[in-house]
């Protein structure tokens, strides 16, 4: 699966076909507190400029959310991850799954 993800216009592109749980998996392993939610998905398109793609495991991020190149961790109290601020980067990042 091939994912364009642009955080500053909030639109997530899809290349190809994919199956939509497979989809709502790995953007809920890549996006706290369902973050993705908010973006237009974007289907049938070819990412012109798929180039340095991040590489993220099915169904779980290679590394935790807060440690994506797309999320800023603005504080992490002792409350957990689950309650620490975060905000997101601006940019465009290509995905494969």
């Amino acid at each position: 699966m091939k994912l364009q993800i642009d955080t500053t216009l909030k639109t997530i592109k899809v290349e190809g076909e994919v199956k939509f749980e497979e989809l709502i998996k790995v953007l809920d392993s890549m996006f706290p507190k369902s973050e993705w939610k908010s973006f237009t998905l974007t289907t049938n398109t070819i990412i012109q400029t798929f180039s340095y793609p991040i590489y993220v495991e099915k169904y779980r991020p290679s590394t935790p959310w807060w440690e994506s190149p797309w999320i800023c961790l603005v504080n992490n109290n002792e409350k957990g991850v689950d309650n620490a601020q975060y905000s997101l980067k601006n940019g465009v990042y290509n995905i494969e799954c």
